[in-house]
Formats: C-alpha cells, sequence, structure tokens
C-alpha cells in the first residue's frame, strides 16, 4: 500500500490535513475531488433525509459458501494436506455485531468519514443509502475457518464491511471506498490479508493508478481500507451515468482452500454532466436522489421564503418531502415565457411595481411547472394567484389547487439574491433539464 503518503492522500480528500510531502514516485489524487462529510454532520441548515437505494442480494456465491464447504467436507470431497487441513469461507454475520461502541469505533477508523446517517441507519445488511452527494452501506461479515479432516470449525473472523461512495459537483471524478473492520474473532486466523480491485461499468474510466487495495494484514489495532476513483466518460453537451464495483479477497497462507472473493455494488449510478447550466465544469452526482432546495423564513431572504411557503401550501407543486416535484426547465426561451406570464411588466398591462420591489413568481420561471409551460399543451396558461400581502391587486388572492402559478412583490435585492441561490442551488445539485427537485422552507 502507498502506506502513509496514501492515508494522508485520502485525509488531504476530505480536508482533514495540510498537503503531504508526496515522494517522487506517489502519485496524488486527482484534482477538485473534495468530500466534506461535516456536511451532513453539523449543516446550517436542516438536510433533508437519505433515501434507501433498492434492495440487492448480498454476494450470491457467498449467501450458502459455508454451508456449501460444510457438505463437501462431511462427503469427503476436499483433500487435505498434512501441513495446511484447513478450509475457509464467508458468509453473511450477524445483526449484533452493529453496536454503538462498534459504531464510533468505525467511525473513528475510516480514512474518508462516512455522514452520520451511514451509522444511524445501518443494520448490518449491506444495505445502501444515499443522498445526491453520498452513498454508503454498512454490513456484517463471518469467515469460519474448518478443519478438512474433522470437519470441526478452528477458528473465525468477524469484521464490518463499510461502503463509501462520494462525488463531487465540480470534478468528473468520484470515489467508492471500502473500509474492513475486525469486530472479534479466535482461531487460527493469524496474518490473514486482504487485498482487492475496482471497476466501473458505464460512462466512466478507471485507470490501474486509480485503483488502490494493496494486500493488508487484517489486525484489530488499524483498519485496512481500499478505494477507487473512476473518472466519467466523454459526457461534453449532456450527461453519462456509471456503476461501481470493489472487489476484495481474504486470504492467509495456514489455509488450504481460500475463501470466495467479495463484491460491493451499488444498486444505482453515479451520474457526470457537463450540461449544468452556469458552469463549464464536468460534475457528478447520485441521480436517483432528487435535489431538495433548503431555504429558511429566518435565512438572508425572508420575503421569497415566505412567498414560496405560501404558494406551496396553496397547493401548488414542489414541497419537500410529499408534493409533486419540480423540473428543470433550461430553455432560455420558455424561461422567458414562464416570467412574463407570471409578472408582467408594468408597461405592458402587466402589475406595477413598488419603489424596491420587484415581482417573485412560483413555481420558478426555471421549471416546466412555470406560468406558461406548466399549462402546455393547453393555449391559455392557467390562472395565476396572490396572497394579501404581495402588492399585487390583479390577481385573485385565496386561489388552492396544483394547477396555476404565483406572483409576489418582494424586496429586490431578496429576489435577485433569491435567484442567484437557486441557480447555485442547480449548480451544486447538477440539476440539468427535467431533473426533479422540490423546495424544502424551514424556520
Amino acid at each position: 500500500m502507498r502506506s502513509v503518503v496514501r492515508t494522508a492522500a485520502v485525509a488531504l480528500a476530505v480536508g482533514l490535513l495540510p498537503t503531504p510531502a508526496l515522494a517522487a514516485e506517489e502519485t496524488p489524487r486527482p484534482p477538485a475531488l473534495v468530500y466534506n462529510a461535516e456536511r451532513a454532520s453539523a449543516p446550517t441548515l436542516p438536510e433533508p433525509a437519505p433515501q434507501s437505494a433498492p434492495s440487492m442480494k448480498r454476494s450470491n456465491a457467498l449467501a450458502n459458501s459455508c454451508d456449501k464447504l460444510q457438505t463437501k467436507i462431511d462427503a469427503g470431497q476436499l483433500r487435505a494436506e498434512d501441513e495446511k487441513p484447513e478450509a475457509a469461507c464467508i458468509e453473511p454475520g450477524s445483526a449484533s455485531a452493529i453496536t454503538d461502541r462498534r459504531m464510533s469505533r468505525l467511525a473513528a477508523r475510516t480514512p474518508a468519514a462516512m455522514p452520520d446517517y451511514c451509522y444511524d441507519l445501518a443494520t448490518g445488511n449491506g444495505a445502501w443509502y444515499y443522498t445526491r452527494k453520498d452513498a454508503c452501506a454498512i454490513s456484517v461479515w463471518t469467515l469460519k475457518v474448518t478443519d478438512i479432516r474433522t470437519g470441526r470449525q478452528t477458528g473465525q473472523l468477524e469484521y464490518l464491511q463499510a461502503d463509501l461512495i462520494y462525488t463531487s459537483h465540480d470534478s468528473p471524478y468520484w470515489a467508492h471506498q471500502v473500509v474492513i473492520d475486525k469486530t472479534g474473532g479466535w482461531g487460527n486466523i493469524s496474518g490473514t490479508t486482504v487485498s482487492g480491485s475496482g471497476s466501473c461499468a458505464g460512462s466512466c474510466t478507471l485507470a490501474a493508478g486509480d485503483i488502490d487495495f494493496p494486500v493488508q494484514t487484517i489486525t484489530t489495532a488499524g483498519t485496512t481500507y481500499g478505494d477507487i476513483l473512476p473518472k466519467s466518460g466523454r459526457v461534453l453537451g449532456n450527461s453519462g451515468k456509471g456503476r461501481t464495483t470493489v472487489s476484495y479477497r481474504l486470504a492467509n497462507t495456514s489455509w488450504t482452500l481460500q475463501p470466495s472473493g467479495v463484491t460491493s455494488t451499488p444498486t444505482f449510478d453515479v451520474r457526470c454532466d457537463s450540461a449544468t447550466p452556469g458552469t463549464t465544469d464536468i460534475g457528478c452526482v447520485i441521480p436517483d436522489y432528487e435535489a431538495v432546495d433548503v431555504v429558511s423564513l429566518t435565512g438572508p431572504n425572508p420575503e421569497y421564503a415566505r412567498h414560496v411557503q405560501a404558494a406551496q401550501a396553496s397547493g401548488l407543486p414542489g414541497a419537500y418531502p410529499d408534493g409533486a416535484p419540480l423540473h428543470r426547465l433550461t430553455d432560455s426561451a420558455l424561461r422567458d415565457k414562464n416570467g412574463n406570464t407570471a409578472c408582467p411588466q408594468a408597461a405592458s398591462g402587466g402589475y406595477p411595481r413598488p419603489a424596491d420591489y420587484s415581482c417573485d413568481e412560483y413555481p420558478f420561471r426555471s421549471t416546466w411547472q412555470g406560468a406558461f409551460t406548466g399549462s402546455l399543451p393547453q393555449p391559455a396558461p392557467n390562472p395565476g394567484r396572490t396572497f394579501n400581502w404581495c402588492q399585487i391587486s390583479a390577481l385573485p388572492q385565496n386561489v388552492t389547487g396544483p394547477d396555476g402559478w404565483s406572483a409576489c412583490m418582494i424586496r429586490a435585492k431578496q429576489n435577485s439574491s433569491a435567484g442567484s441561490l437557486l441557480n447555485r442551488f442547480y449548480i451544486e445539485n447538477r440539476v440539468i433539464e427535467r431533473d426533479a427537485f422540490r423546495v424544502w422552507i424551514v424556520a
């Protein structure tokens, strides 16, 4: 392994260490792949809840591997060598290994720190949970060593496997880290090692230098791990998806028969794109998680937040977590039609603008639910609505229901600031054309 240098490089990637002095032969991690787990641990605003990924079977080849091994031993189908009469197998372990103490120990030893939700939701069965920017899974495994001659178990090693996938909104790379953390064991397991490899299927590449899972000895004194850094394929003007697999093997020179390898593949893709307006960077997200824009009523733009809250409460779409989602619209001509429909200028028969105020519309002009596009293919737009504090007398109040749109006069500085923050949300979450998202209004 690239030992201390590699460990320092991982810590650097999560912002924990200053730049280490790399040896001449060392290769630093790709630039701009920065993962900040504190975003999930101590956010300035509430974090939307992680989502459970589609379920998957854990390593089909291992599900009954120990039972199959015992059957072969009992039937005398395995030949024992005098010096090495033992065989090993791996099978799913007990969920009882998921304890607060072990989770705390794992958290303290994981190179790229996993968000808190990984530990809060872990059940030990390898179920994946994800947000827009990261994903994780924790599974429990047991390695058993059996004497081929007698059929008696002569050793056992229990460990946690912790997977972490994290992306960057401004880098074409993402990462898949696997940690092997020994939680217990007995018998003939001394000197057991782990090593691994990785691959990526889809619109992604994985060079030899982007795979790092060398041979390491498993002990209770340290954490063994590996990671891969796939890079998105050609996505200029578009987007592409990729799915990673990390494979590893446990081995021991004292065993005649080594256990089968373990593979870890998520049940979802990472998507990288260069199609997000407002940035020339290629960036990556987990698209199955619909992005959530968190807006505070006590933040920098309270009038904007109040209008969105009132519009959603009246029945318009986009409310987190259960409202119908909004969908991103990137066509500039259609965005202008949405804006002009909801907020026509006074000079063209629209609403008068009080001094220092401007017209805010919801759903946003940059969505397919906007005032014009939300009515398509109808020849005329759905009706608008407003509220008694919005200073627009031309629109009706007390209108409810999912069809239509809302307009409200809010302070121009807040409207401009809110628009900039919405664009930043789009970029940081790589919300591209027709991507679904919601808006969460918090205190």
